[in-house]
This record gives structure tokens, sequence and C-alpha cells, in this order.
């Protein structure tokens, strides 16, 4: 199982989106040449949301995602690669304002999270082309339209 995913108290998912979240990561961390690898999922609510990115962003706002990549040592031998939280509030909000399907759009989320765990990001126009193409690709891969 490369995803473990926890929900936070009152939080629940469909079966079929727990398999989804599940084919995403797999499809991803293959791409990379990291199918042995682990990750953590856990989805909480806005509340909770909001105290991690205060706590570890200095943000006092809820966001949609959160990645934290693991860098311990111990990661050689669980092969946890990393921690994601991801808001079922923000990102419910967020699908029905941008007009997306909810589960695409969590799903989205997760492998944003994952390509953040393994080293991309989008600090610069470079860096997010690169992220965002891998996004579109991988998401293309499950019939996930392009979400930019």
């Amino acid at each position: 199982m490369s995803l473990i995913i926890t929900l936070d108290k009152g939080i629940s998912i469909e079966p079929d989106l727990r398999d989804r979240l599940q084919s995403i990561v797999s499809l991803i961390l293959n791409d990379e040449g990291l199918a042995d690898k682990k990750i953590n999922l856990r989805i909480v609510n806005n509340k909770e949301m909001k105290k991690l990115n205060h706590q570890f962003r200095n943000k006092n706002s809820a966001t949609n995602v959160l990645s934290f990549q693991n860098d311990d040592i111990s990661s050689i031998h669980t092969k946890n690669i990393g921690d994601i939280a991801i808001s079922l509030e923000y990102v419910e909000r967020e699908a029905k304002e941008e007009g997306k399907f909810f589960e695409d759009h969590m799903i989205h989320m997760l492998a944003h999270g994952v390509y953040h765990i393994i080293g991309y990001d989008h600090e610069n126009d470079e860096m997010a082309a690169i992220m965002e193409n891998k996004e579109i690709n991988i998401l293309n891969k499950i019939n996930i339209n392009n979400p930019y």
C-alpha cells in the first residue's frame, strides 16, 4: 500500500474516492521510480488545517493542501517519504467555486501534494510549468481533465 489514509473525527469519504486516491499515488510513485515508497494522507476540517498552516507556515488561515517531506533517517527503513494534509471543507468549497467535480479536485490536490513531497515545486515559472505538466499528464491517465 503506497498511501495510508486517516480521517479526522467527523470526516468520511466514499470507498470509490478512497480507491481513486490510492490509484493516483500509485501512478505517480511508479512513474517517478518510487513504487516501494509510502505516503500518509490525513484528511482534516478547516479548523485543523488552519492550525497546521499557522504552525508550519505561519499563515493564520486554512488552505487546501499541505505537504511535508520526511527527510528523517527512518524513511530508509519505513519507506515513508512524507505526509500530506488536505482540508475536505476547503476542497469542497473550492471545487464548487471553480465548477469542478469534488472528487476530481480532491485527487488533484493529493497529486499536487505528492509532487511536492518528491521534490517538485512552483517557486518560479519554469518549475511551476514542469510541476503542472506532470499533474496534467498523470490526471489525464485516470480521465481527469486539465485542472488548470
